[in-house]
């Protein structure tokens, strides 16, 4: 069944070229075949309304979801000042939840980054837009065709992003001389610590020697009967045995 707007188109066709019709007959078969094929893509239709928006160059842009076989087709088509162009973008965003409850919000975030440049079929070559972002790749829309051919969109973000993490290879000098080995830094010997000096035993102290006991000659037989003389003639009798004593030391 056709929506309003899709009757409106067919019937928009039919009298923009009902004119030529009339001057030119042979005309009518070319006529009838073009809008024939607005009439299959208007029933192929997913939504609704296409989706319009200008870029950044104010080029006048449609958006035309419709559906090819097991995949979803969306066609972009712009003009400006006599010069148009167009690009497909094939996928299958039904695998994606999210698209399932709100199809024309899918489509319309891919419409905020195609307006934020000059020509809308020079963007990223596969788009995925935030709302499906888990889902798996093949619920992504990724470029198919366009016209002029010149036109050749970009990678996605993420392959340049994984380019510029790559890190760079050095490259040979052009001199082809080969360089020289790093010298090994000089390892400068550790201060030496001075030897502790070697305590030399001193000379062993010298003991005073013992003095030796001088022993007094005894007294003889002979200065013994002389000293007690001399004790009786010149002592006292209780002084007598201590007088003989000294008598005879000191005769000895």
């Amino acid at each position: 069944m056709l929506h309003n707007s899709q009757i409106h188109h067919i019937h928009t066709c039919a009298l923009a070229h009902k004119g030529p019709i009339q001057t030119k007959p042979h005309l009518h078969t070319l006529v009838a075949l073009d809008c024939h094929n607005q009439l299959l893509q208007a029933r192929s239709s997913i939504l609704d309304e296409p989706i319009r928006f200008s870029t950044k160059a104010q080029d006048a842009c449609t958006m035309v979801i419709s559906g090819q076989g097991d995949f979803t087709k969306l066609r972009v088509s712009c003009k400006n000042k006599g010069k148009s162009y167009w690009c497909d973008y094939l996928g299958k965003p039904n695998l994606c939840r999210p698209y399932n409850n709100n199809p024309r919000h899918y489509f319309t975030q891919i419409m905020w980054e195609m307006r934020k440049i000059s020509n809308a079929c020079q963007g990223l070559r596969t788009y995925k837009p935030q709302m499906c972002r888990s889902a798996v790749d093949e619920a992504q829309m990724v470029f198919h065709n366009s016209w002029p051919k010149t036109f050749t969109p970009r990678p996605a973000q993420a392959s340049q992003d994984r380019v510029q993490t790559q890190p760079k290879q050095p490259q040979p000098s052009k001199t082809g001389a080969t360089s020289k080995p790093p010298t090994p830094p000089k390892v400068l010997p550790k201060p030496q610590q001075p030897a502790k000096p070697v305590s030399k035993p001193g000379p062993k102290p010298v003991q005073p020697r013992k003095p030796t006991k001088s022993t007094t000659p005894k007294p003889t037989a002979e200065a013994e009967s002389r000293a007690n003389k001399l004790a009786e003639e010149y002592c006292w009798r209780s002084l007598q045995g201590i007088c003989a004593y000294f008598i005879g030391w000191f005769q000895n």
